[in-house]
């Protein structure tokens, strides 16, 4: 099923503008996805730091240190424009059919997902002692959500899954906040008004909730149900695949909550101490 009111603006500049597979006519968008993501990380991300973060993130000796700042750039302006790309696909309903159901738009948004997604793979690789199992499972599977998507499978649900990225920027200045003002690695620290790292970690904390726990858990129970429902039409695998991930993927919001809910603790009874 196609839906014509849902366009894709980049699907003109399609290698394979003729081919009924999603995954030919939307090659061109991963690819340059992809090289858009790598330039950001190689070229703009840094002059970025430079310009925000000054001699602080100049002064940084430690490379694995440097490199952290500038993926946490990239992180923010995945967040941003995934936000933007998912927006109109909101109005989607609902109850489509999971195995049958397709849009260009959503095509899209899944293959520029898809390109950043298999950036955030190499980098977890190239950096598993810094980011660890957690951040390297995690790009695995959002990457084969979104690859199945172009199958097309579950694709009214990517952007009403992308809806979490709208907490990135919240632990991403967290991040920032927490190196500039107690790094070891930074010489030059710099003073973060403490309103400014309190309101941030109490957005942090109800975006999070809101979009990945409350929101994230009443969408996979209707995704499971839906999926359920057209169990017969999709092949056992995917269908076990996608339940699986989905489930791993939740763990790990869960467990990553806990874990800003316990570093929050801390600095409240740290604070009350001082």
């Amino acid at each position: 099923m196609n839906s014509t009111v849902h366009s894709d603006p980049l699907l003109a500049y399609s290698w394979f503008p003729q081919s009924e597979s999603l995954y030919l006519s939307h090659l061109h968008e991963i690819v340059y996805a992809f090289v858009f993501y790598v330039g950001v990380h190689v070229l703009v991300a840094p002059v970025i730091n430079r310009v925000v973060f000054g001699r602080t993130y100049s002064s940084i000796t430690s490379h694995k240190l440097k490199q952290d700042f500038d993926i946490h750039t990239v992180s923010m302006v995945q967040a941003f424009v995934s936000l933007y790309i998912l927006w109109p696909t909101l109005s989607i309903p609902l109850d489509l059919n999971v195995a049958t159901y397709w849009d260009h738009e959503s095509s899209m948004v899944a293959a520029l997902s898809c390109g950043y997604f298999v950036w955030d793979l190499a980098v977890c690789i190239m950096n598993f002692r810094l980011y660890g199992l957690e951040f390297f499972a995690h790009a695995i599977g959002a990457l084969y959500v979104m690859l199945m998507a172009l199958r097309p499978c579950c694709q009214s649900w990517v952007g009403k899954y992308l809806i979490y990225e709208a907490s990135t920027p919240f632990v991403n200045v967290n991040w920032y906040i927490i190196q500039l003002t107690s790094s070891k690695e930074i010489k030059e620290k710099r003073q973060v008004p403490m309103w400014l790292n309190a309101a941030n970690g109490l957005c942090l904390l109800l975006v999070f909730f809101v979009v990945r726990i409350c929101w994230g858990s009443l969408a996979n129970l209707l995704l499971y149900r839906q999926i359920l429902k057209a169990w017969e039409l999709l092949p056992t695998y995917r269908a076990v695949g996608l339940l699986a991930l989905n489930i791993v993927l939740t763990l790990l919001n869960y467990l990553w909550f806990y874990k800003m809910v316990r570093i929050a603790q801390k600095l409240a009874a740290k604070s009350k101490k001082d």
